[in-house]
């Protein structure tokens, strides 16, 4: 029983791995755009960006990483956005550091922030938005 929960929690790791790499893709790409070319100030665009690719990146979580079926939907997207504020106000804050602070390009700040917060994101999933629909 226990071999099984680690082999559906690492096989869910490789999925979610996947899915933010898709969705770290599409963050990259909407801040390009909107810094680049709308001129949106970069911690604007982040926000931005942040709420937007979380709806894609709950459905795909949902189906695809954590394939739960379960029926409260409202509850997991609840828990999911939930734990996703917590993880934009630290990315916020590392993004002001490393960009305005440390000066290191909005860019790669952002590259860098998403790998730093991935492994706490795919915890706070696992245990608590999608708590017990984890299978392989």
């Amino acid at each position: 029983m226990l071999l099984n929960s680690k082999v559906a929690r690492s096989s869910a790791a490789w999925r979610f791995v996947i899915v933010g790499g898709f969705c770290a893709v599409l963050n990259v790409a909407f801040q390009l755009l909107a810094v680049d070319k709308l001129h949106v100030h970069y911690l604007g665009a982040a926000m931005l960006s942040f709420l937007i690719i979380n709806a894609v990146g709950f459905a795909l979580n949902k189906r695809y990483t954590f394939r739960s079926a379960s029926a409260a939907v409202w509850q997991e997207l609840w828990r999911y956005y939930v734990t996703m504020l917590g993880s934009v106000l630290a990315n916020l804050a590392l993004m002001f550091v490393l960009v305005s602070v440390i000066g290191l390009h909005y860019l790669w700040a952002s590259v860098v922030v998403t790998a730093m917060l991935a492994a706490t994101n795919f915890l706070m999933h696992a245990d608590w938005t999608f708590r017990s629909d984890v299978e392989t």
